[in-house]
């Protein structure tokens, strides 16, 4: 893993059993390892690549008791699917236990197309980069025109 978490700590095995009984199925062995040591864990700013042209961050991992409430806040989500962890501008990382723990993007804008990332949780969290912000390029003419709070732009100008 190549971002560091802050704030996880280990979930109890009655707590991952529970979450398996309301979801009607087994939590993956990858993240299942994962909620022993980080459950609900924030990881420093980060990105990940969705596809050619689109990344996101996680925000921060969901804790195991409430992944059953999140899972109800995804429109058409797999019936043995569950979000692992909160995305950017309101999206979600989801687990498919019916494509053998493959972890999935939920963009809320596009609910009925969710993009496969990775085989499975393991594998998704090697995807997780430190952000940086050097790495941003903007072409020439790309940004015609930006807003400025006020109150912000008195106090860069002192």
């Amino acid at each position: 893993m190549r971002v560091k978490l802050q704030n996880g700590h280990p979930a109890s095995e009655e707590a991952m059993n529970a979450l398996e009984i309301a979801l009607g199925c087994r939590l993956s062995d990858s993240f299942r390892t994962f909620l022993r040591t980080y459950d609900g864990a924030k990881p420093e700013t980060n990105v990940f690549r969705i596809n050619e042209r689109n990344e996101s961050g996680v925000n921060r991992f969901i804790p195991v008791r409430e992944i059953a409430k999140a899972r109800t806040q995804i429109e058409n989500i797999p019936s043995k699917a569950y979000p692992v962890a909160w995305a950017e501008g309101g999206n979600y990382i989801f687990v498919d236990e019916d494509k053998d723990g493959a972890v999935f993007f939920w963009d809320h804008e596009l609910p009925d197309e969710p993009t496969n990332l990775a085989a499975d949780f393991g594998s998704f969290l090697e995807l997780l980069e430190p952000f940086d912000v050097g790495r941003i390029q903007l072409k020439p003419g790309q940004v015609r025109k930006v807003w400025v709070d006020p109150e912000f732009r008195k106090k860069i100008q002192k």
